[in-house]
Order: C-alpha cells, then structure tokens, then sequence
C-alpha cells in the first residue's frame, strides 16, 4: 500500500490526542510523541530519495517561518562551539528537540502547500475521530492500568482522556467541536453544552483563555471584523511575556482560576498552566539581553535556568524570546505577521460558517502555541498551517467569483 504525503500531517495532528498513550502502560510521559517522530524520520528520508530535492516552502510567510527556525539551529551551534552550554546536553537537544523541530515544520508546510481543500478538511476530519475515539477508548483502558495523573486526572476528580495534561484535553475538545461544527453548522446551543462538559470534566485553569478566544473568533468572524480579529491574535503574543514581566501584578487573575495556587509567585503559581515559567523566560531574556542568544531549545539546559532549583524554562513564545535573546525584537513580530496573514486571507472566506470555523480553529491554535512547548505544538502547527492552505484556495475562488 503506497504511502501518501498527505498522511504526514496525520502523523503530526495524532501527536497531541495520543503523544502519551503509552504512559498507560509505563512506558514514560511523551512517549507516543517519539515513537511518531521515530517514524516520520525513515518516511521524511525516503521521501527526499525519492523525489531527489528539497522542496522549498511556495508561500513567502512559510519560507520566512524555515528561516526562523534556521537561525536557531545556527545559534545552538554558535552556543556549543563558544561552550555557553554544556556541550552533552546540547548535543542532545540539537539532535532530540531543535533539528526535529525545523525538519517537522518544514515538512509539515510543504506537504501541506500541496494538498486540496477537500484532502485538508478530510484530514481535520480524522483528527476529530481520533480525538473522540480516544476520549471513549481511554475509560476501558484506565481500569486495565489504572496510573494517577493520567486518564482520570488526580487520581479520578478530573478527565483527561489521554492527553495527561489538561490543558491538551480543553484545547482538543475545542478544535474538535470546530471541525464538526465546519462540516455541520455551528450552533450556539451545542457550543455551550460542550462548554459546560470541558468545565465539569476538566476543571483545567486553561479554560477561561481558550474559551475567551474562542468567543472572540467567533464574534469577530461572523461579522468579517478584521481589524479586531488581528488585535487578537497581537495580543495573544503579548500577553503571557507581559504577564511573565509583571507576574506581581496579576494576582487578581486568581479570581477565574477554577483551581487555587499555592503562591501567586515566581516559584509556586499554578494559574493558567502555571505562570511562573513565563516569569522565568522573561527573566533570563532581561538579564541576558545583550549575551549571545542561547538558540532554539537551549533555554532548559541554560546555565541560568539550572542554576534556579524546582523550575524549568518558559513555554510557548517566552521560551523562543528567551532563546533568540535580542534577536526576538525582530522574530516575535514576524511570527505576529505570519498569522496575520493567515487572518486576512480568512476574511476572504464567504461561507460565514467555514470562516467562523476556521478562525475559531486558527485563534485556540495561536492561543495553544504560545502558552504550551514541546512536541504536541506539532499539532497545533499543523492545524494553522491545513488552515492557511484551504483558507487560500478558497480565497482563490472567492476571487475568481468576483472577476
């Protein structure tokens, strides 16, 4: 059975409903996540064989996003030759997190600059099953192994199917719902419903971020309000190293939180996926301002951050402000500009449906980059990147209509 290219992007959106499955059975958190990257890796090189090229990105916001990635790669090697960081662990992070990082993204734009609409919603589509499938198959399978923290959170007062962390299960549910609703209709009614199970079931500090931007793509969608959907997505990348910069400042936020904090401080929040790590990042990238920048992936192994005890880099766009150092000033702006861009082509969307779809999809998306790290933005990434693609060739058509 020949494999196709698009199946690629199957391979990336599964990462996140089944990065942990086989924690399940003991074989340690992100594991699922490797064995895919173990398999995307063989498929990537025998694809290059057989086409006997590199392909390029075709569209220019994509090119720029590689060559991003490209001068974190630059920078980590800059970093272990001038010995910044400890040579073994970054060895390992340039093989296990920053290579992986741009051979992925790179991959997942131009496999999907060469898929159809149809072939795009379709893959949405089997997300969307596997997400459900694995919600139904994760209670079963729980009582065959049943391990604290994982399907039945904390020990069985909150679900999280297998996304072992919340904040993945809310942000899946989402989508999820957005993908039916862009095949079907969106209803108000239904939305709310699934609202109320996210917030019984999960009781994750996530919540009211991703439900908040998800009202917001939506209203602004409906009414094709661009102006106001591209202030959100600038003030997403604003706010958590705004909240990272002044964390002192933001204790009233304790109020929306569906959990308590130990501390609403650098060492003990845990408000809104645990505040303290963008506290952190923007903290190494002021005192390491006008250092060196570290390079893609390298804030963790930082000598900065392990010499601070219980705590771990940034996530999200903290983490690469806090890797790319002064040279962030330039790249954070051209990430805004790149989903900007996916923005405007969206308002070219005449199905009022489709486009509050895809924009809700897209905003959760942005949403779920900037506050998570790790292999399961994979998904996230892809999910932006399908968007774009049918977004585009919509927008084509709208504008063939016209002419």
């Amino acid at each position: 059975m020949k494999f196709k290219i698009r199946n690629f992007l199957i391979l990336f959106l599964i990462m996140l409903p089944l990065g942990n499955f086989p924690q399940l059975f003991n074989f340690g958190e992100d594991t699922g996540s490797l064995v895919i990257s173990f398999l995307v890796f063989p498929l990537f090189l025998l694809w290059i064989l057989l086409e006997k090229k590199l392909h390029i990105p075709k569209i220019f916001y994509n090119k720029i996003l590689i060559i991003i990635l490209l001068i974190g790669l630059f920078l980590n090697i800059i970093s272990l030759l001038l010995s910044k960081v400890d040579f073994d662990d970054g060895i390992n992070t340039l093989i296990q997190f920053s290579l992986p990082k741009l051979i992925f993204i790179y991959l997942i734009t131009v496999v999907a600059e060469r898929i159809n609409p149809r072939q795009g919603e379709r893959i949405l589509n089997v997300f969307m099953k596997i997400v459900i499938v694995s919600l139904i198959l994760s209670i079963p399978l729980y009582f065959v192994n049943p391990i604290p923290e994982f399907v039945l959170y904390d020990g069985g007062t909150r679900f999280a199917g297998f996304h072992f962390e919340l904040v993945n299960y809310t942000y899946v549910l989402l989508i999820s719902f957005f993908i039916y609703s862009y095949n079907k209709k969106f209803s108000l009614i239904k939305f709310l419903l699934l609202l109320v199970f996210v917030y019984l079931s999960g009781k994750s500090n996530a919540f009211y971020p991703f439900v908040f931007m998800a009202f917001i793509a939506i209203l602004f969608a409906k009414r094709n309000m661009i102006f106001f959907q591209k202030a959100a997505v600038v003030s997403i990348f604003l706010l958590t190293p705004i909240i990272g910069l002044f964390l002192e400042y933001f204790s009233f936020l304790e109020i929306f939180a569906l959990r308590g904090s130990t501390s609403f401080s650098l060492e003990g929040s845990q408000l809104f996926i645990r505040l303290y790590p963008w506290a952190l990042a923007m903290q190494h990238f002021i005192e390491t301002l006008f250092m060196l920048p570290l390079g893609l992936g390298m804030l963790n192994i930082s000598p900065y951050i392990e010499d601070t005890d219980n705590l771990f880099g940034g996530t999200g766009i903290t983490a690469i402000i806090a890797e790319y150092g002064i040279i962030s000033v330039l790249i954070v702006p051209l990430f805004i500009l790149y989903f900007l861009k996916i923005i405007q082509i969206l308002s070219f969307v005449d199905d009022i449906n489709k486009r509050v779809c895809l924009t809700a999809m897209l905003i959760l998306s942005i949403t779920y980059i900037c506050i998570q790290s790790g292999f399961f933005n994979f998904t996230a990434w892809s999910i932006c990147i399908i968007i774009q693609t049918i977004a585009l060739k919509y927008s084509y058509t709208s504008a063939k209509k016209s002419t």
